[in-house]
């Protein structure tokens, strides 16, 4: 049994052989490259949305956390300074920042302090004398505003007083030398008065109606005391008497604030006076009166207001 069999067994060379995958050949065109840049730009599209979005998140937050700090306004103290009766501590606070701290005396000039942001800020307050109130506003750097009006009470050196004559009389004693003192009525211009002496007698001329006189009398050591009194004034008539270029008459110029009401004028001696009088009316009146020769021509105005207040003035001139 010569016989071969077949058997399943091939020759490895004998194998076929197996055929290459090839790649897909794809084109790309102008069309499908504007698709793609699209689609990259909707990419950075939404990572931008994104980032804002997270950027203005962190922001509500941080505003609605300061937001709830911010509901506690600025806190007002005021304090007598220890041992001195004279001065007030001002101390302002807030958790947040402070913005301005405005205090005046009364209704008076307003003094403005700058907080910069901080959290604290003090400051030392001469009390005037006399009954005044002080008025304190502070406003915090969210523009949130606290106020407190507090009066206080001074017994004072100053005397302030009317005359009989339609003046103010302004007075003080002090043990130390009185450099100057200061006046102003209202809210008007200050005037300077130079004192030195240890004393002050001054007159000021009064003005009609309600106003406010402010009184600052200030030592050799810058020691300034304070005195605002409100004062009814009234208005008293005012005389000017000169003579004209030649000297032959009188020019007579009576004024007043509020408003004139008669004028008498009297010449010569008692026993042989003669007496002239006018109603008149108005702010201002002005008149002449000759001069005689050989004589003193003594001349007597009297003048009376609206008030029923009075002045008078004498003069004579030898022609």
């Amino acid at each position: 049994m010569n016989q071969i069999l077949a058997t399943n067994s091939q020759n490895p060379n004998n194998r076929p052989k197996k055929q290459k995958s090839q790649k897909p050949n794809i084109k790309y065109t102008p069309a499908d490259s504007i698709v793609i840049i699209r689609i990259f730009a909707i990419i950075l599209l939404i990572f931008g949305i994104s980032i804002i979005g997270t950027g203005s998140y962190a922001i509500y937050r941080a505003e609605n956390n300061q937001k709830g700090v911010a509901m506690v306004n600025p806190q007002i103290s005021v304090q007598k300074v220890e041992g001195d009766e004279t001065r007030l501590i001002l101390t302002v606070t807030s958790s947040i920042g402070i913005d301005t701290v405005v205090y005046q005396w009364n209704d008076d000039k307003e003094t403005t302090l700058q907080g910069d942001g901080g959290k604290y800020l003090e400051q030392k307050i001469q009390i005037p004398t006399g009954s005044n109130i002080l008025k304190v506003t502070a406003t915090d750097v969210q523009n949130q505003i606290s106020t407190d009006s507090t009066r206080y009470e001074l017994d004072s050196n100053i005397k302030i007083e009317a005359t009989d004559e339609g003046k103010i009389s302004v007075t003080c004693k002090k043990d130390t030398q009185i450099a100057y003192m200061t006046y102003r009525w209202d809210d008007g211009e200050e005037e300077t008065i130079d004192i030195d002496a240890d004393e002050v007698n001054e007159e000021l001329d009064t003005l009609s109606g309600l106003h406010t006189l402010t009184v600052v009398i200030v030592d050799e050591n810058n020691n300034a005391e304070t005195s605002v009194k409100e004062i009814s004034g009234i208005s008293v008539p005012k005389i000017n008497i000169e003579l004209n270029e030649d000297q032959t008459k009188y020019i007579i110029t009576v004024t007043d604030e509020i408003e004139l009401q008669e004028v008498v004028v009297t010449l010569g001696e008692e026993d042989e006076a003669q007496k002239f009088g006018e109603k008149i009316n108005g702010k201002e009146f002005t008149f002449e009166m000759p001069l005689k020769k050989n004589s003193d021509n003594k001349m007597l105005v009297e003048v009376k207001n609206s008030d029923n207040q009075t002045a008078e003035k004498r003069v004579y001139f030898r022609k």
